[in-house]
């Protein structure tokens, strides 16, 4: 397992190295953004001491990188009040965010980066057919969207809908069995379950939520069509990078699962 873990960390140093190498020199910049970052959002993004890691924070300085922005980060409590800051203009750019009608009013977004699969999750012992109806409860993230299906659920029953701020909150609930289900991304789920020993208790179900690309999200009047423009165009050369990098955390994450369940 020990080898499994420098391997890992090989990996971040290699990704720090490469976004230290890309990043603008700070006379380059053509402007500094803020930018909300989760501290505890494995393996997406998180924080080490006062260095943001992760897969998304890769992407984003990756990307930001291209367009010849330089930025900063600021997190946040909750998804919600990511949101409510974005609004107030006291941020300028949230990733992995779902592009709705209701978001436009307040923000600007970029192309489609990535894919987010948002999957069911259940304990163990839970051996019905996975799916949202009423009586059944569930563990969601504070202040994101899931699409049709979920909305349809929570409109039927708004009691069943259990929110939380942290993804390791929503797992300990499912394995306390005080909730049926929780919806997670499924890599994020996949690292839960692996790192903090659950899979005793928590498991993946064969039920997708929600299957749908995720954008930067950004203040209105950040950039102006052009720069907009540079940024998309960044994001689109970068794809391949991104789907590596994707790649290479799915091996990862299901070789470090194998291990754990071998030492167990």
């Amino acid at each position: 397992m020990d080898k499994r873990i420098n391997t890992l960390k090989t990996v971040l140093l290699f990704s720090l190295v490469v976004s230290l190498m890309l990043s603008p020199a700070l006379g380059a910049c053509k402007k500094t953004i803020s930018v909300s970052a989760a501290e505890n959002w494995p393996p997406y993004s998180y924080r080490e001491g006062r260095t943001f890691k992760g897969l998304d924070i890769d992407i984003v300085e990756l990307v930001l990188a291209k367009a010849g922005l330089c930025w900063k980060y600021i997190s946040f409590p909750s998804s919600s009040r990511s949101l409510l800051e974005l609004k107030k203009k006291k941020v300028d750019l949230i990733f992995a965010a779902s592009h709705t009608d209701l978001r436009d009013d307040f923000a600007d977004f970029s192309v489609p980066y990535r894919q987010e699969r948002m999957q069911l999750f259940s304990h163990i012992d839970n051996k019905a057919l996975p799916q949202l109806k009423p009586k059944k409860t569930v563990a969601v993230n504070r202040g994101s969207t899931y699409g049709v299906l979920f909305d349809r659920f929570r409109n039927t029953c708004a009691e069943c809908v259990v929110e939380t701020n942290l993804a390791i909150e929503r797992f300990r609930l499912v394995k306390k069995k005080r909730t049926d289900y929780a919806i997670e991304d499924s890599l994020t789920g996949k690292y839960i379950i692996a790192k903090k020993g659950l899979a005793p208790y928590v498991q993946p179900t064969s039920l997708i939520v929600h299957n749908s690309p995720i954008y930067f999200m950004l203040r209105t009047q950040l950039l102006n069509k052009t720069e907009l423009e540079i940024l998309n165009t960044a994001i689109i050369e970068s794809e391949a990078e991104i789907q590596t990098s994707i790649a290479n955390y799915h091996t990862f994450l299901a070789k470090y699962g194998e291990t754990l369940q071998q030492n167990n």
